[in-house]
């Protein structure tokens, strides 16, 4: 393994580690924590300062490994970085935040030269051209991304390790289609999320986060691993990873946002306001402790991303793999909304005995 690409990755991460860690003492001062409410289960007043650790220890490994960061990539999850450090700090509203995802997502496409041009057709050999939609559709694909992983941070761990998934399979998929400068920036983004998750994962010393992710590390690094599915899938020139497997290592957060979003629209709600009504809410009503919740839903990603990525390699039509994951989205919307509806009920006929 090349010295230059151990640096990299052990920069990422120590200075990750470091950051976040140093960050935190201050987090006061800057007004960036996040303070217990009647959604929320921490007791504690907990800083927001791991995203801003992860992308410093992305940054200053990259410099010192003797890579650069792309204009293409850097500015758009900057811009979003941004926002959301301002998000963290005093709250922004969900409209502004939004037309700032729009405008990076628009922002990336433009700078990119490359959209969604095609999709393919669930369950067949073929794809629909999407003509003048290609750009509207993609740049609503990367706000749906953004979305996902901030909607998946809702416990200790889960989105740092959501997100080291992600990373860890783009990787992989660089280095199959030999792309190895794309396979060592998602190996330190990796490394610099493994070194947040330090301080945010429980553990047996640490019974609960130190820091969190906040909206700064969910919108900048979503950016960044946006613009990864970009290069690898649908940027012309030599082997390209299938669009559907490239988004395979994120299908878990976008099927809970995609049918959270669903029953609320259903139950004639904001599908953006923020609740209790999750995946992993649901797991932890029905009773299994949060460090179990969050242990499965990686266990269910990584097993996303293994599968897709073994089918691809095995010549399995792109059309077939999206079928699957569209059927077990399905699948995901009739179980969360029967399950839901179950414990409700459950829970009156208990209010009524008492």
């Amino acid at each position: 393994m090349p010295g230059s690409f151990i640096l990299l990755v052990s920069l990422a991460f120590l200075v990750s580690a470091a950051t976040c860690l140093a960050l935190a003492r201050f987090a006061p001062r800057l007004r960036l924590l996040d303070l217990p409410d009647d959604r929320k289960r921490h007791d504690n007043a907990i800083p927001l300062v791991g995203g801003i650790g992860v992308l410093i220890g992305l940054l200053v490994a990259s410099l010192g490994g003797g890579h650069s960061l792309p204009a293409e990539a850097l500015w758009p999850a900057l811009l979003l970085f941004i926002v959301g450090v301002v998000d963290d700090m005093v709250g922004l509203r969900a409209s502004l935040k939004l037309s700032a995802q729009v405008f990076a997502a628009w922002w990336l496409v433009e700078w990119t030269g490359v959209a969604l041009f095609s999709v393919p057709v669930p369950f067949v050999h073929a794809h629909w051209v999407l003509g003048s939609f290609a750009t509207p559709v993609t740049v609503l694909m990367v706000v749906a991304l953004l979305n996902a992983i901030n909607m998946v941070d809702g416990l200790d761990g889960l989105a740092g390790g959501c997100l080291a998934i992600a990373a860890a399979g783009l990787g992989y998929a660089a280095y199959v289609v030999g792309q190895p400068n794309l396979a060592s920036f998602a190996l330190a983004l990796l490394a610099a999320v493994l070194g947040f998750l330090v301080w945010n994962v429980r553990l047996p010393w640490q019974p609960r986060a130190r820091v969190f992710l906040g909206d700064a590390g969910a919108l900048g690094i979503g950016m960044l691993l946006c613009w990864l599915v970009f290069k690898l899938s649908l940027t012309p020139g030599g082997e390209r990873v299938p669009v559907t497997v490239a988004l395979a290592p994120l299908a878990v957060p976008m099927m809970d946002m995609v049918v959270v979003a669903f029953w609320r629209m259903a139950e004639r709600r904001n599908p953006m306001q923020a609740d209790r009504g999750h995946s992993h809410h649901l797991l932890l009503e029905i009773g299994l402790p949060a460090t179990a919740v969050v242990r499965l839903i990686w266990l269910a990603s990584a097993l996303v991303t293994c599968a897709t990525f073994v089918a691809w390699r095995m010549g399995v039509a792109e059309g077939r793999l999206l079928g699957v994951l569209l059927l077990c989205s399905a699948v995901h919307m009739v179980w969360f909304r029967h399950s839901w509806l179950a414990l409700r009920r459950s829970q009156a006929a208990t209010d009524e005995r008492a």
